[in-house]
């Protein structure tokens, strides 16, 4: 089976890695750049992944062992321990290093006309095509902006921060990088406010300013059919914005699936991923409004901070939600 996949971002390139030297399955990439990894993103990868892809270790930046949240500028957690939680990876390099040994075509624009796919102006022959080009196949209402600055500010390796506000529906952060710190915002609110209220955050030397558009409305149900995955899907926590290794996941689940014959739609269903994408992305929208976002910030702010750190990264069950929430999530 020829499989052709349009995206060379995590979940196209962990598709075609999953897929590599099983017989009878030829998987090839194409990616719209020169190269794969542009995009921006804080670079944050939980753990629960390193089995999926060859997660080296000069693409490890630093372990994850702590988190800080902040509520208008006061700390409100402050969760560290010796367990890792996550790491810092430089994305670029991990997905390089991933795209170098697999059939990745680059400078490949994917187009339809009369519902075919079409490469510059050849068609796409390929038994299935698979979507996993991101936000860029989405609505612009299913995604909000974030704009990040990497400095040379000297942030703790092993702590990442997480800001909210009382009137915002989303959150900045400050990460860890190799020279400093990834210093961004993004939520419900056009650039220059977000970029208003990001500038007490941002310190050090800036060496660079960018932005994207991040899935934050979840799992995309008409798009269950099989033909897409990573954020195309919609598999980005909308709580938190981490698309890393939920699109990953989703990459698996799609491989198991072709491989064992499976309905994806069934299977994406039943996973855990699922049920985790489904609730964050309900709590977003349950939040739209001052009222209900001034509650939903009291309750995360007022919990264990454990409570909201399960939550945050999709580990949770209904009890969890119960404790959390009350009954107004079911």
């Amino acid at each position: 089976m020829d499989i052709a996949v349009v995206g060379g971002g995590p979940a196209g390139l962990s598709f075609a890695w999953l897929m590599k030297g099983r017989r009878n399955y030829d998987v090839t990439v194409y990616e719209g750049l020169d190269k794969v990894g542009y995009k921006p993103c804080a670079w944050g990868l939980m753990n629960g992944v390193e089995d999926l892809i060859p997660l080296k270790k000069e693409h490890i930046v630093s372990e994850i062992k702590g988190f800080r949240i902040f509520l208008d500028g006061k700390i409100v957690h402050d969760i560290r321990g010796d367990e890792r939680l996550g790491y810092i990876v430089d994305k670029p390099m991990m997905l390089r290093d991933m795209a170098s040994q697999l059939n990745v075509k680059y400078k490949s624009n994917v187009s339809a006309k009369e519902g075919k796919p079409f490469v510059s102006s050849q068609e796409l022959k390929a038994d299935k095509v698979i979507f996993a080009n991101g936000h860029y196949s989405l609505p612009k209402d299913r995604t909000v902006p974030a704009i990040q600055y990497v400095t040379d500010f000297p942030q703790d390796p092993e702590v990442v921060d997480f800001y909210f506000y009382s009137d915002l529906l989303g959150y900045a952060w400050v990460f860890p990088d190799r020279e400093g710190a990834k210093i961004g915002i993004g939520g419900y609110a056009d650039v220059n406010f977000l970029q208003e209220r990001l500038k007490p955050l941002v310190k050090g030397r800036v060496s660079l300013f960018h932005g994207a558009r991040v899935s934050d409305t979840g799992v995309v149900e008409d798009r269950l059919n099989g033909n897409y995955m990573g954020e195309a899907l919609g598999t980005v926590y909308a709580l938190t914005g981490e698309g890393i290794r939920p699109s990953i996941i989703s990459a698996k689940i799609m491989a198991e699936s072709i491989l064992e014959n499976k309905d994806f739609k069934k299977e994406f269903k039943k996973s855990k991923l699922y049920n985790s994408l489904k609730v964050h992305a309900k709590i977003v929208s349950d939040s739209k409004g001052k009222d209900k976002l001034e509650g939903l910030t009291k309750v995360l702010m007022k919990s264990d901070p454990k409570l909201v750190l399960k939550v945050a990264l999709g580990d949770f069950n209904n009890f969890d939600l119960l404790k959390l929430l009350g009954r107004t999530i079911f």
